[in-house]
């Protein structure tokens, strides 16, 4: 998987995911993800339109990003994310932690609120 952060607001940042987030790919961009996520003062949306696959470890690579941004007083909203990886975050019921909606300004809102 790889990512690309975009400011979108002086207090948001958008990655973009492509790719999957599984096993063979999580370890290589834990880090850098993690501290692109929870960067100081920021909240931000998860762009999933182009991530193929989820799998465990990432939705536990993305769990711990929230914890960390909620912890600094940040959001952490998905948005966009395929059948497939939609029906994996459903089924495990993360929308209380981690809330996905369906398009970018929904996201948008739901950081605002």
């Amino acid at each position: 998987m790889r990512f690309e952060v975009v400011e979108v607001s002086p207090t948001v940042n958008k990655l973009v995911m492509v790719g999957r987030l599984d096993s063979a790919t999580v370890g290589g961009v834990e880090a850098p993800f993690t501290a692109a996520v929870a960067a100081e003062g920021k909240s931000a949306i998860l762009d999933m339109r182009q991530l193929e696959f989820l799998s465990s470890l990432g939705i536990r690579l993305l769990l711990s990003s929230a914890r960390v941004v909620t912890r600094r007083g940040g959001k952490v909203v998905l948005f966009g994310a395929q059948p497939m990886v939609a029906e994996v975050l459903t089924a495990m019921a993360l929308d209380a932690v981690l809330p996905h909606v369906a398009t970018e300004p929904e996201a948008m809102a739901k950081i605002a609120a």
